[in-house]
């Protein structure tokens, strides 16, 4: 298994009236619009970091799946700039979900509370260098 981190970009999409269509190929549902370039690039960030915060919160399982949107010739991709405590929250959980594992077993793998893998993934608290990686490693196949 690779661990990655979670980069989210959004897919911009120009409309006949002028405005654009943006969505995120990483989120499924995770899509807004804007009448400027600019607008559009404000609202899917706002958008996504708004999904973000409540799958964290209600702790939904798998939610970080890839959108049913496509890219077609002339959209615009670029990287969607997340609050970092966000991104390294959800790659944890990414990885940790697709790992198979639970955040009890987890916590059990690094020695510590299980709490403390909630509060990570939940973007309240973020580990140490040293504790990211001994997180990560514990969720590398044996």
């Amino acid at each position: 298994m690779v661990i990655e981190t979670f980069e989210p970009t959004a897919v911009y999409r120009k409309e006949a009236d002028g405005g654009y269509f943006v969505f995120c190929p990483q989120v499924k549902g995770v899509f807004s619009e804007g009448d400027t370039l600019e607008e559009a690039r404000a609202m899917i960030k706002e958008a996504l970091e708004g999904i973000i915060e409540v799958v964290l919160e209600k702790d939904l399982k798998n939610y970080f799946t890839p959108n049913e949107e496509k890219k077609m010739p002339g959209d615009i991709e670029e990287r969607i700039n997340i609050e970092k405590n966000l991104q390294i929250a959800v790659s944890i959980k990414i990885a940790r979900e697709r790992a198979g594992i639970t955040q009890d077993e987890l916590a059990h793998r690094l020695g510590v509370r299980q709490h403390y893998i909630s509060r990570y993934e939940k973007g309240m608290a973020i580990p140490s260098v040293d504790r990211f990686l001994k997180l990560f490693e514990a969720l590398l196949p044996a």
